[in-house]
């Protein structure tokens, strides 16, 4: 299982608590997912739909890219031991 980003060594989203996927886990993490709420909520009538998609497409591979591998509880856990190991060092 990937612990790190693709680009960078922060990671922004992480394994989700409940499910699978990714969620986000550090402030730049919830600050995307803001920016991507707000922007389509206040471009909601005026967004023509290729412009949706290449908003949500973009917010995709920052995940991605910012992100480790997605996975569950397990994956979530083993995320934050590895954190919790490097916080140390």
């Amino acid at each position: 299982m990937r612990l790190t980003p693709l680009v960078g060594t922060k990671v922004w989203f992480g394994p989700r608590r409940l499910g699978w996927g990714l969620e986000p886990v550090s402030v730049e993490g919830w600050a995307a997912t803001a920016v991507l709420l707000v922007v389509g909520w206040k471009a909601r009538r005026s967004l023509n739909q290729p412009m949706a998609w290449a908003l949500v497409t973009a917010y995709v591979v920052l995940a991605v890219v910012k992100g480790t591998a997605p996975g569950g509880p397990r994956a979530r856990a083993a995320l934050a031991a590895e954190q919790a190991g490097t916080a140390g060092s």
